[in-house]
């Protein structure tokens, strides 16, 4: 993979202990049904779940849409298709979800299908947020809402590792994210690509049991890959949180930014 496309790339092709890892932390949990709360999803809609992963949110949202309604679900790794699809059939939802591997930032849906369109954790790694906006204003009927949430990577706390660290960590892995600081900039990118009521919460859940050690050892991965810092810094940097999890010392922080706009 070249380092220029790389933030892209490296969701296109997954390491099978990378999606392991993602089985994990992208399972429905209540801290997931917050941020998805001012989506405000109901019974008849027609949802699209952009950059649905292995498709626990998928389901979920086959749920909540009922019989009457039906939820598209978008993303551009084949395995994560065929787990979204496989999980649709094991719960019971195949007949309310469709799954559609992408190619390019276009949906294969026409102008005005959707009451809502929910993108979670994706913008970071887009090539261009405002075409994506632009692309979810058209597809979502007038009146419609978009949902999206992301983070801010600059703002992202692991502790005990050291501040300066984990930031030169973080450093090595930029490559890994197309605009690391999305989260800040989700507010102008609605306002400028002719959504209405834009509203912003900044949701900020602290992580002691783990969940964001698999974040961790996802950044050491890129990092490495980038070859900008040395193994040796690497490995210590992850065994510092990995021994402070075990010994009940783990505390990080990963702020999301919901912005919930109308069409």
């Amino acid at each position: 993979m070249s380092n220029k496309s790389y933030y892209k790339d490296h969701w296109v092709e997954i390491e099978e202990d990378r999606l392991d890892r993602y089985e994990d932390m992208f399972k429905w949990t209540p801290a997931t049904k917050l941020l998805l709360a001012p989506a405000a999803i109901e019974e008849g809609h027609v949802v699209a779940d952009v950059g649905c992963g292995p498709g626990f949110v998928a389901v979920e949202l086959a749920k909540r849409v009922g019989p009457s309604g039906h939820v598209h679900a978008f993303d551009i790794n084949a395995d994560f298709i065929a787990r979204t699809q496989a999980r649709a059939e094991r719960e019971g939802f195949a007949s309310r979800i469709t799954a559609h591997q992408l190619t390019g930032a276009k949906l294969p849906l026409a102008d005005d299908t959707l009451d809502r369109l929910i993108n979670k954790n994706v913008m970071v790694y887009v090539d261009d947020p405002a075409e994506s906006f632009r692309e979810f204003h058209r597809a979502v009927k007038p009146s419609g809402l978009v949902h999206v949430v992301d983070s801010d990577f600059f703002m992202t706390v692991v502790d005990p590792i050291p501040a300066e660290r984990w930031r030169a960590l973080l450093d090595a892995a930029i490559h890994a994210f197309r605009t690391p600081s999305i989260g800040r900039q989700l507010f102008g990118l609605a306002t400028k690509t002719g959504f209405s009521e834009v509203n912003v919460q900044v949701v900020a859940n602290p992580d002691t049991h783990g969940r964001m050690l698999h974040f961790v050892n996802n950044v050491a991965g890129y990092a490495r890959d980038g070859g900008d810092i040395d193994e040796s810094e690497i490995q210590d940097i992850v065994q510092i949180a990995t021994e402070a999890l075990a010994e009940g010392r783990f505390f990080a922080l990963n702020p999301q930014f919901m912005v919930t706009s109308r069409v």
